[in-house]
């Protein structure tokens, strides 16, 4: 029986424990005022990470197209057990405690909606593109209740880019687009929480809220700054230090990297992330059909944005979302769900249009 694989992409392992590397430094420097043992968390949920990178693309390309409905059915059925059996952290339910550590079903609802929606958009016609729209909806609509306004948002643009870069006819995207612009108000004022719409005015207003508000913000601006060009040294940030940056291991982790490497710490960041967009790109050409193509358009979507939302709130330039630095963040759900992402990914390169097919048991 021919192995169904062409090739293997070394580069997007490699670039994915090159970031992995850069989290668990930012991690160690950024929690030793609370506990070490973050980091032996954080590296056991990374090697889980890269083994399910490598086990997505030896499953057979069968068996991936047999799951889909399963894995949407799932993640309907644990985005709603969540909000009755999940951890409550101050007014929201977005996790499972699952004892060693804990899962948010948001994270698998990503890879869920890029999976359905690579299906029936890769069909192209109007009633399908519809259909996918109608099973989205439940997913961004149970993501809502929790409330997490990011990840529905990122869910919901995530489905956007896949239908404008599939055959669907614009007249239906558009009048999607208007259906949401007439439903924003509406949002604003009874779907977002008292915390969230202040999130919004102190993007818009930070002076007005630098004590609430725009408080972690400013805080990591500063932090950033004071960095300077290579930064003041390992484990030497006052800012990291003392602690003046809440959830600098988490959503504020970049604060750490730009106080301890300066500029050059972070250009290289970046510079690690544009590679691996550049590596995903690649397979969207290489790409055997239109599904696979709209899966590699998908995860460059998710990633792309938790790259830009990050690294742009934690400046000034965005609202804070809560959204984490893909591979660096400390999280275990986020780091698997990349994984299996990526993964995928390389499964689209590996049974791709170009390269020798190899010949295996």
């Amino acid at each position: 029986m021919p192995w169904e694989n062409k090739r293997i992409d070394p580069w997007i392992p490699i670039l994915v424990c090159l970031l992995m590397s850069v989290g668990l430094i930012a991690i160690k420097s950024s929690t030793r005022d609370i506990s070490g043992a973050f980091v032996m968390k954080q590296m056991i949920w990374d090697l889980i990470g890269v083994s399910f990178l490598f086990l997505a693309v030896f499953v057979r390309e069968r068996d991936i197209d047999r799951s889909l409905w399963m894995v949407y059915g799932v993640t309907i059925f644990l985005l709603s057990a969540v909000l009755y059996w999940g951890v409550s952290t101050t007014g929201s339910r977005r996790w499972f405690d699952l004892g060693v550590g804990y899962f948010q079903p948001s994270e698998l609802a990503k890879l869920a909606v890029i999976l359905i929606s690579a299906r029936l958009l890769s069909k192209g016609t109007r009633r399908v593109f519809w259909v996918s729209f109608l099973f989205v909806a439940p997913v961004i609509f149970l993501i809502l209740l929790e409330p997490d306004f990011g990840t529905a948002f990122l869910v919901g643009m995530t489905w956007f880019v896949m239908s404008i870069t599939s055959p669907v006819p614009w007249r239906s995207i558009v009048i999607v687009l208007l259906i949401i612009a007439i439903l924003l108000p509406f949002g604003y004022f009874f779907v977002l929480k008292d915390y969230q719409r202040e999130r919004l005015m102190s993007f818009l207003y930070p002076e007005r809220y630098s004590q609430s508000g725009a408080y972690n913000v400013l805080q990591s601006i500063h932090a950033i700054g004071s960095g300077g060009l290579f930064g003041r040294g390992y484990l030497r940030g006052p800012a990291t230090l003392k602690g003046y940056v809440p959830k600098k291991h988490t959503d504020f982790i970049l604060s750490v990297v730009g106080e301890e490497f300066g500029f050059a710490g972070v250009a290289t960041l970046i510079f690690l992330f544009v590679l691996l967009i550049y590596r995903i790109q690649r397979s969207v050409r290489r790409a055997k059909n239109l599904f696979w193509e709209l899966v590699c358009v998908g995860v460059a979507t998710v990633l792309a944005f938790h790259i830009f939302e990050n690294m742009a709130m934690t400046m000034g330039l965005a609202p804070v979302t809560g959204i984490p630095l893909p591979f660096v963040s400390y999280g275990g759900s986020s780091t698997l769900m990349f994984c299996v992402m990526l993964g995928l990914v390389m499964k689209a390169n590996a049974i791709g249009k170009t390269g020798k097919e190899v010949k295996g048991g």
